[in-house]
């Protein structure tokens, strides 16, 4: 992979933090920041892959045509009530 100079600024105690850090991993700053870049790009695909709606739920989107005053958060109370027995 060819390396390009990047150059971060940070306060004093963050460096030094840095520094103490990738001694005790025995590695670089410079590897530490690929790693924790990969890292987070990593979680960030995860979450987006969690996001996107499955094929079968786009097929089935705008079968249901519902009232223009429809309240989910009062439809899903009332089921929920309902299954567990409560009454509100």
């Amino acid at each position: 992979m060819t390396m390009s100079k990047l150059t971060l600024t940070a306060p004093k105690k963050i460096i030094a933090m840095a520094e103490e850090q990738a001694r005790r991993e025995n590695t670089s700053i410079s590897a530490m920041f690929v790693n924790f870049i990969k890292s987070k790009n990593r979680i960030w695909a995860e979450q987006r892959a969690h996001r996107e709606i499955a094929p079968i739920t786009k097929s089935l989107t705008g079968i249901v045509k519902l009232p223009e005053d429809f309240d989910e958060r009062d439809f899903m109370t009332d089921i929920l009530s309902e299954k567990h027995g409560l009454r509100k």
